[in-house]
């Protein structure tokens, strides 16, 4: 598996709108160089045909597609993954926690539940100590 960081990219408004933009258009560039990111992806120059293609946001995986143009990249950074064979990108990849430096995706663990009834009891007991001290 071979992962390509294509940066992070932010929203932005251009100072003057695109001819054929539609009304309503969004806009965003890749930080550092700040490429519009409808010029980087229909160029056909920066990804591999048949490599998955995903947004990450605060470590997380959202969207994963093998189609760029499917993606919206606004304030998230964009990976590509290749060396993977799946026909459903979302299902093996989407929701999983990416990590940077040992470059793997993992499912996301979720917080201990506590049991309600358990907890009421807990309250119970700390309203009836209450004044005892």
């Amino acid at each position: 598996m071979k992962i390509i960081d294509h940066g992070m990219w932010h929203v932005y408004k251009p100072n003057k709108l695109p001819e054929a933009a539609p009304p309503g258009a969004m806009f965003t560039r890749r930080a550092g160089d700040g490429i519009d990111w409808y010029d980087y992806v229909n160029s056909g120059r920066h990804f591999t045909e048949g490599s998955v293609k995903m947004t990450v946001i605060d470590g997380i995986v959202g969207a994963a597609t093998s189609d760029p143009t499917a993606l919206w990249p606004g304030n998230a950074r964009v990976l590509e993954v290749s060396g993977v064979e799946t026909d459903d990108p979302q299902k093996l990849f989407g929701d999983k926690v990416y990590d940077p430096e040992k470059k793997t995706f993992k499912a996301r663990t979720l917080p201990e539940t506590i049991d309600i009834k358990d907890l009421l009891k807990r309250l119970e007991a700390l309203e009836n100590k209450k004044g005892q001290d």
